[in-house]
């Protein structure tokens, strides 16, 4: 035992109770040590201390678990992590869908700081084209009520192509 081990007073007070300590003594356990003489043995302090190091790593990995629990919420990890899903779910799907259930031409992904010049001059012109261009526009053709996310994944689903407007 590690109480063996590591006090003075304590070798000082075995040795007055126990005969012949501590060169007459061999260890049993842990393993890597049996038969070596008491004197000569020293352990680690993980383990002599096995409790308080497996707590000190418990309150680490919870520190850790809180940390990107928190850092989730901040960043929206959680929205990346479900688009991501779907993203991959999407992929998984066959890539030609029947003809039939194509609604638009396009989908259309913009942020809102493009949406003027994307409604009022680019679906405009693609809108009236000859021939025209039937666009999914989130504003007008997403149905209401219905997660952000499965509403791209049908209208990407149920367009021909997809056009990104990056700034």
């Amino acid at each position: 035992s590690c109480d063996f081990l590591s006090f003075t007073q304590g070798q000082q007070a075995l040795a007055r109770v126990l005969v012949d300590w501590p060169d007459g003594y061999r260890c049993d356990a842990p393993s890597h040590v049996r038969g070596q003489r008491v004197q000569d043995t020293r352990l680690s302090l993980s383990e002599c201390h096995r409790a308080a190091v497996v707590s000190a790593v418990c309150c680490a990995l919870f520190l850790l678990l809180l940390l990107t629990g928190v850092l989730c919420h901040r960043f929206h990890g959680l929205w990346y992590m479900k688009m991501m899903w779907a993203w991959l779910q999407a992929k998984r799907k066959p890539r030609k869908a029947p003809r039939r259930d194509l609604c638009y031409d396009a989908f259309v992904s913009y942020s809102e700081q493009d949406s003027y010049w994307v409604e009022n001059l680019m679906v405009q012109e693609l809108e009236h084209f000859n021939p025209p261009f039937k666009l999914c526009l989130h504003k007008r053709d997403f149905v209401p009520g219905k997660w952000i996310i499965d509403n791209i994944i049908d209208s990407i689903e149920k367009s021909r192509k997809t056009i990104f407007v990056l700034s």
